[in-house]
């Protein structure tokens, strides 16, 4: 790539990206990921506020129009299992990359300071708590993110690893829906526990977590058209006491997520999640409650501005960005910009970030540091790209 070479900020920004790499903090308690963001921000000329809980923004330049760039900040709580000479210990790990994506928004920030002359408008740059939980984006947006000045429209960029794609390629979203809502729920059986030799003076709710369990499953074959996309998945069933095998327990829970593409699917899937289990346990003498506990909308994508985003960085890298998806589109993972997706018109940007067959969220992924540069200035060109466009 010609356009962007070995440059002190790529040094600078390696530094950012390994203090934040091996300090993560999870979920909306971040205060020194916040601390060290704002000093940053104030070190490069910025007036930063404080955007909900842990949320940071702050903006450059003057303009009727006004672009939005949203960088993640937190972590996933799991142990990482990396070589690395700055890898986490603290029981937490940004398997994610969202250490990538604050340290390559901040390079966006400076990047900006030194070319705020080129501006034809406004950029709102914002720092963002709990992705992963998903409760950061509507937190932000209950602070009035997209107000004080108005947003017009804004991108997000996500690292990820593609197995036998060169790093430092981007790929910037199709219009339409991108990225799956989800939705996180626990269901709760609550039964009467009993000797184990009795279980006809019981209401046992392990039985009981079965029927449901077996019943959500019918919800793919027999009620929703097979053209509709949707995954139901439940990846923890709890029920009784180790090394208690003569017990039949009170109680018995399931959670999962519930992962769509259409907001009248995910809200009739929901409805018939509860009316299904709420009825089973009722036919068995048991007490069910079903909460959806976080969620987040789908990722939607704008086409005029996903296509002045991509011509933009088609005149400015036009060898790194593919024109080809290197992923099954719409996707069925989940970002929680969907949120913000639903109110502003957005794009998302996914740079190739690791030659490996390692998945995110794995304790042992490595990105590469190599993208931090070039993600930075993707930013600024998209953010250029819009606020220049009629």
């Amino acid at each position: 790539m010609e356009k962007i070479k070995e440059t002190p900020l790529q040094t600078e920004l390696v530094e950012i990206r390994r203090h934040l790499h091996q300090n993560p903090e999870v979920g909306m308690d971040q205060p020194a990921t916040k601390d060290f963001v704002w000093q940053k921000l104030v070190e490069y000329g910025y007036e930063p506020l404080a955007c909900g809980k842990m949320g940071i923004t702050c903006t450059i330049g003057q303009g009727e129009k006004t672009f939005l760039l949203r960088g993640d900040m937190d972590a996933l709580p799991l142990n990482e299992d990396t070589d690395l000479p700055f890898r986490s210990e603290n029981g937490a790990m940004h398997a994610c990359g969202h250490d990538m994506h604050t340290t390559i928004l901040l390079g966006a920030a400076k990047i900006l300071k030194e070319r705020e002359a080129e501006l034809t408008g406004v950029v709102k740059l914002l720092f963002q708590p709990g992705e992963e939980i998903l409760q950061g984006a509507k937190d932000c947006l209950e602070a009035g993110v997209l107000e004080n000045p108005k947003v017009d429209a804004g991108a997000m960029i996500h690292v990820f690893p593609f197995k036998d794609l060169p790093i430092k390629n981007v790929f910037v979203a199709p219009a339409g829906t991108f990225m799956a809502s989800a939705d996180w729920y626990e269901i709760k059986v609550e039964g009467v526990g009993s000797h184990g030799s009795m279980p006809e003076v019981s209401v046992d709710p392990i039985n009981v977590a079965t029927k449901i369990y077996d019943a959500l499953q019918t919800l793919s074959a027999r009620e929703i058209s097979s053209a509709e996309r949707f995954v139901l998945t439940i990846g923890e069933f709890v029920g009784g006491t180790p090394g208690s095998s003569n017990v039949i327990p009170n109680s018995a829970y399931m959670k999962g997520t519930l992962r769509t593409l259409k907001e009248e699917v995910r809200q009739q899937i929901k409805k018939r999640m509860v009316e299904i289990s709420e009825s089973i346990g009722q036919a068995f003498g048991a007490k069910v409650t079903v909460d959806f506990t976080n969620g987040c909308c789908s990722n939607e994508i704008d086409q005029k501005v996903t296509e002045t985003v991509k011509a933009g960085l088609e005149e400015v890298f036009p060898a790194n960005v593919l024109q080809h998806s290197p992923l099954a589109v719409p996707m069925m993972g989940s970002e929680d910009f969907g949120e913000i997706s639903h109110q502003i018109p957005t794009t998302t940007m996914f740079i190739t970030a690791a030659d490996t067959e390692l998945m995110l969220h794995n304790p042992k992924i490595v990105l590469e540091e190599e993208v931090l540069n070039f993600g930075a200035n993707v930013y600024v060109e998209a953010a250029l790209a819009f606020l220049e466009s009629v």
